[in-house]
């Protein structure tokens, strides 16, 4: 009888085993297939473009759209089968004989230590994984909600941000999660992906086409488009989501070989900047910079190399400046800020103190740690004091409550006027958007219209409306992005999307002291909240957002397991 027994728990074993490595195998094909199809989007996706600058959104976005089809479809089929096989070797692993020690167990390869009977350590779902399952939810049933199906699965021509686009973004940012273990490979690729980029927009704006693109455009259409990337707002949306990344290697890292690529790395993100023209990310830059001070004031040899790169930044802007002043565009128009990076007697002061406190930071060695800590608070402070100053201003101003005086110096400062053409039109546009909400049934205010169906939904409600401000021209979203998801996915697909991003970088900052990456996702997290105030979805800025959450939410996971290995 004994012998029996033994044979069967001996083919119970045999039987965990292989599922065990059948597991193994199929979550390393996982892992590989989706670093191949990561890095194909991004390097595809920035570079890609199948006629110049003609309809080059759309050429990106079915570029993106093919690759996810592909990829996900097998990785979806190939995922279904580990958890088929998980589920299975953890049936019959558990209360056989396999238990390694007395409070734990393996389980495909990873070792779950025990609180109580039955119940692991790790738990499977973060706060953000939560708001991203959430969401997608939301955002299928904001579809059903606003009745335009059609046009809610891949959303409106040229921007193409509909459910198949919301759903592909969330499954970038579950695989990335669970599956991301070669980040570093598909980091190394976006990076030189965005420097080639980078680096062809500074010679656009120097009138130097090394790719051909600018065949055939008048100079009017040359300032408008830039890089691999098409419309310079486009580009300027890639370009403050991935120089967060770069700049918090060149902060955190211990590696003088990594810290000078990325030093080299984020001069060149910084010379694009002050030479792309849309004063937008400025707004973005100054929520990256407040991040990565508010971190690096914890220790001096970090706040020495914040100093210094604030200092590159100012000196980029003179650099480029004078350089556009050599060879430029003639019909490019500088906007208020960037005239202010180039010319202004201001910057160049910033630019000496800046310089002055960095060289006073690496020569003293005395650093009041204490000190620091209570003045990043009061500078983060300060900063949300001016935006709200700022707003409070406008408002007072566009109800005549300021002083004559006051309001005339207002008045020569078109940020704090508000009218219908403030922030090239949005004003107008935000004013409408207010109005819809507003006007909304319920179910609609609720639940929302549908993913990207703004253009649709105000056609059919506020058609002569649309006609009578806009003409002919389509209104396809609120340039808002914050606003147009409190439209297209009603409040609670509103709450569940900024649940997404304010958690990941809550969470990313907290778990920064033992991964310094994760300070720089979430300065570029921040920064795409902050641009994409004035700005929304689209294919150079939204996929790529979410793999560097996705990556951020890895990270966390792997600190968990080996901190309770």
């Amino acid at each position: 009888m004994s012998n029996k027994l033994n044979s069967k728990v001996r083919k119970r074993r045999e039987r965990t085993e292989a599922n065990s490595i059948h597991t193994e195998v199929i979550r390393k094909a996982i892992e590989y297939l989706l670093t191949v199809a990561m890095v194909g989007v991004c390097v595809v996706v920035p570079l890609y473009a199948r006629d110049g600058y003609h309809q080059i959104g759309n050429a990106k976005f079915e570029a993106y759209r093919s690759i996810m089809i592909v990829s996900f479809s097998v990785l979806s089929v190939l995922t279904a089968v580990l958890f088929v096989c998980r589920f299975l070797t953890y049936k019959r692993g558990h209360g056989s004989d396999l238990q390694l020690t007395k409070n734990r167990w393996s389980l495909s390869g990873t070792e779950y230590v025990r609180k109580s009977e039955n119940m692991p350590v790790h738990r499977p779902l973060s706060v953000t994984d939560i708001f991203v399952l959430a969401y997608l939810v939301l955002t299928g049933i904001s579809v059903i909600s606003g009745g335009f199906y059609e046009d809610a699965l891949w959303g409106s021509f040229g921007w193409n941000m509909g459910f198949a686009s919301q759903l592909s973004f969330v499954m970038l940012y579950l695989f990335l999660s669970r599956f991301g273990k070669h980040w570093r490979v598909i980091l190394a690729a976006l990076g030189m992906a965005a420097a080639v980029v980078f680096c062809i927009g500074i010679l656009h704006r120097l009138m130097i086409d090394p790719i051909g693109f600018y065949n055939g455009l008048t100079d009017v259409q040359k300032a408008q488009f830039l890089s691999t990337l098409g419309q310079a707002t486009w580009y300027a949306s890639f370009l403050i989501l991935l120089l967060p990344a770069g700049m918090g290697v060149f902060l955190y890292t211990e590696s003088g070989i990594r810290r000078s690529i990325s030093g080299v790395y984020m001069l060149i993100g910084f010379c694009t900047l002050v030479t792309q023209n849309s004063d937008s990310a400025y707004f973005a830059l100054a929520g990256m910079f407040i991040v990565f001070f508010v971190v690096s004031c914890e220790k001096r040899e970090t706040m020495c190399r914040f100093m210094a790169a604030v200092t590159i930044f100012f000196a980029a802007g003179k650099v480029m400046g004078l350089l556009m002043r050599i060879k430029s565009n003639p019909e490019l128009e500088p906007d208020p800020v960037t005239e202010l990076m180039w010319n202004s007697g201001l910057t160049w002061g910033l630019l000496v103190i800046c310089l002055l406190v960095t060289l006073a930071l690496y020569k003293f060695r005395q650093y009041p740690v204490s000190i620091m800590c209570r003045i990043r608070w009061g500078v983060t402070g300060i900063m949300v004091g001016l935006v709200f100053a700022a707003v409070a201003v406008i408002c007072l101003q566009n109800r005549e409550m300021l002083p004559g005086s006051v309001a005339d110096k207002v008045a020569e400062i078109s940020y704090l006027n508000w009218n219908d053409e403030w922030g090239n039109g949005r004003g107008r546009i935000w004013e409408f958007a207010c109005k819809v909400i507003s006007e909304e049934s319920l179910p609609h205010r609720v639940f929302g219209v549908g993913p990207d169906c703004f253009n649709s939904y105000v056609t059919a409600y506020h058609g002569e409306e649309t006609e009578l401000l806009w003409g002919d021209k389509q209104l396809t979203n609120v340039h808002n992005e914050w606003l147009n998801i409190l439209i297209n996915g009603g409040i609670l697909g509103a709450m569940a999307y900024l649940g997404i991003f304010v958690s990941a970088v809550y969470r990313f900052l907290r778990g920064r002291t033992k991964t310094f990456l994760l300070t720089g996702i979430a300065a570029a997290v921040v920064a795409y909240m902050c641009y994409n105030f004035f700005c929304y979805q689209q294919v150079l800025c939204t996929p790529f957002v979410f793999i560097l959450m996705g990556t951020g939410e890895y990270i966390l996971r792997e600190q968990n397991r080996s901190s309770t290995a």
